[in-house]
């Protein structure tokens, strides 16, 4: 039997190849460079590093590219970053050429690591050899520049290209989806379209995540449309992809559709559907689809818990989130994560049992961050409990100092209970410490175009005319029995300059637009990228029932669900 037929047997006995390793050694073929490069493959192919290394290291010839390519490949792809990083340095010290195949094999390691400083050097090195027009080098740079946050790079690289095919684009748009730029991501499909380059699974996965972040609903029913069309296969990864589009854009009935209509359905697909249920606030259903999953024979992970207790903490269920909280360590010996922490201090905070969340806080096997303490601090805010948020807010700002939101929910616990000193106090705060409010910001989507407003926003083109028609809108919600909460205002002027800033809120002025821009009896939906106030949600019911719209928002926390004068959260928010 020859050399090579005895080192294909090896690979399906790993243990006899060191044996095998030290029979060619003192055969007459212990220097040949080709029996020398299928064994180190083998090491490798095996997870036998250490073996492969001193081939590669101890190797007859001076160059040997191909093993170097292979190990430091082999390194990336098994997550191996710091030490595929490595190996490529020692082998320019070695005094080795890399060729294009060496950097789409350590691009990716630096992209693993986000290490931007050793990307950056690594793209030099590129352009000093004259590699960066090679298509699969070019779209390996977009790649590691996306992934390390520096889209701005990726895009400059993109642009230099002088052609980009499929892998580059899905490079760019992922790349955007990772920077959270979701608009920058549609229009860069919008160029792909034009540029007549052939989508896959891979674009559609990614273009789907960009329609869900902004709520593009139109949007993403025409790539589903466009996926039936064309006769791509829905898979599991574009499954789940379609099933959160569908759930985070507003219409969690059109994600069931999809959900059902799966011929396999991973954990993946049945976490989305889950997931989509409690952000809606349908916690029996989540409930009711993750026991189909278990009895399905699918096992849930930790994903699948921080679904269905967040479906649990929107309606207030602590009896049932605790039974499942405590199902989760002890039946599946799940380790709970801030995530699950962060439900379960939300959920008992706002049934009101304060005292109780605190405690948990404190028996935490893990370091609670601010959005822990912040859960609770807001549950303060629901109760008015100003004595226990001034002790919460002093632990969050030690870890969280630089975040206005903290500075305004405790402004805003100080306003309503027209603690004023209080509320001057945060703003000096904010100051002094250089901290600025992130601007609130709506968005609706009308005939495919995403229209963006923010607060007391002056600058689209139709605010005018929105603004006279929320006033005389007003007008009529008072006549129903409406009253502003002007509570949430956190300056102290009088109640009508209250009102008049409470009308501007940015959800206002999207409901506004849509109402003016829609078909009489459409659905809206709306997303905004802070909380709903509580004097918006007020007003809004009243909006549903006066114009008779079914009104979807979806803010940071949750969905509401408005129709003819109800809130689908029941006012438990």
């Amino acid at each position: 039997m020859s050399l090579l037929s005895q080192l294909d047997q090896c690979s399906s006995s790993p243990s006899s190849l060191p044996q095998f390793h030290a029979k060619v050694l003192k055969s007459r073929f212990f220097n040949n460079p080709f029996l020398l490069t299928r064994l180190a493959h083998t090491y490798l192919f095996l997870k036998n590093f250490s073996f492969a290394y001193k081939i590669l290291f101890n190797f007859p010839k001076k160059a040997p590219l191909f093993l170097w390519n292979e190990t430091i490949k082999t390194f990336s792809r098994d997550g191996l970053f710091r030490e595929s990083i490595d190996l490529y340095c020692l082998m320019f010290s070695r005094g080795v050429r890399p060729n294009e195949f060496t950097f789409t094999f350590v691009l990716p390691a630096c992209a693993g690591l986000r290490s931007i400083d050793e990307g950056r050097r690594v793209h030099e090195e590129i352009e000093r050899m004259g590699m960066e027009s090679n298509l699969f080098v070019a779209t390996a740079i977009i790649d590691m520049y996306g992934k390390c946050g520096h889209i701005g790079s990726a895009r400059e690289v993109f642009d230099r290209m002088p052609q980009r095919g499929t892998a580059a684009f899905n490079s760019m748009i992922a790349g955007y989806v990772l920077c959270g730029k979701y608009k920058e991501a549609l229009l860069t499909f919008e160029q792909m379209q034009k540029s007549d380059v052939k989508y896959d699974a891979v674009t559609m996965v990614s273009v789907l995540q960009a329609c869900s972040s902004v709520g593009a609903l139109q949007r993403g029913r025409w790539i589903h449309e466009n996926l039936i069309k064309n006769c791509l296969e829905i898979n599991v990864h574009l499954g789940a992809a379609l099933i959160n589009m569908y759930a985070r854009s507003g219409s969690i009935q059109e994600s069931r559709i999809v959900f059902n209509g799966l011929h396999k359905r991973d954990l993946i697909c049945w976490t989305a559907i889950i997931c989509g249920y409690g952000m809606h606030g349908l916690a029996k259903d989540a409930e009711m689809l993750f026991n189909l999953m278990v009895e399905s024979g699918i096992e849930p992970d930790c994903i699948s818990f921080v679904g269905i207790l967040s479906g649990f903490s929107h309606k207030g269920m602590v009896d049932d989130g605790q039974k499942y909280f405590k199902k989760m360590t002890e039946e599946y010996c799940i380790v709970p994560t801030l995530e699950h922490c962060s439900c379960m201090v939300d959920l008992l905070g706002r049934a009101g049992r304060l005292e109780e969340a605190e405690r948990f806080i404190k028996k935490m096997h893990i370091k609670p961050d601010a959005g822990i303490w912040g859960g609770l601090l807001n549950a303060c805010k629901i109760y008015s409990n100003v004595g226990m948020a001034e002790r919460l807010v002093e632990e969050i700002l030690k870890v969280d100092p630089s975040n206005a939101g903290w500075y305004v929910l405790m402004s805003n616990i100080y306003a309503a209970a027209k603690h004023w000193n209080g509320v001057v106090k945060m703003r000096r705060l904010m100051r002094e410490r250089k901290v600025s409010k992130l601007p609130g910001w709506s968005s609706i989507e009308i005939a495919g175009g995403i229209h963006y407003f923010a607060a007391f926003d002056k600058c689209h083109p139709k605010i005018e005319q929105i603004c006279k028609f929320l006033k005389d809108l007003e007008e009529r919600m008072r006549a129903e029995g409406y009253v502003a909460e002007t509570n949430c205002v956190l300056v102290n002027l009088n109640d009508q300059e209250k009102e008049e800033m409470l009308c501007g809120h940015s959800e206002r002025l999207a409901i506004g637009f849509g109402i003016l821009s829609s078909k009489e009896g459409e659905v809206l939906r709306v997303m905004k990228n802070l909380r709903v106030c509580v004097d918006c949600h007020t007003a809004i019911k009243f909006i549903s029932k006066i114009a008779k719209r079914k009104i979807i928002v979806r803010d940071t926390k949750r969905f509401h669900h408005f129709e003819d004068g109800v809130c689908s959260c029941g006012d438990y928010w």
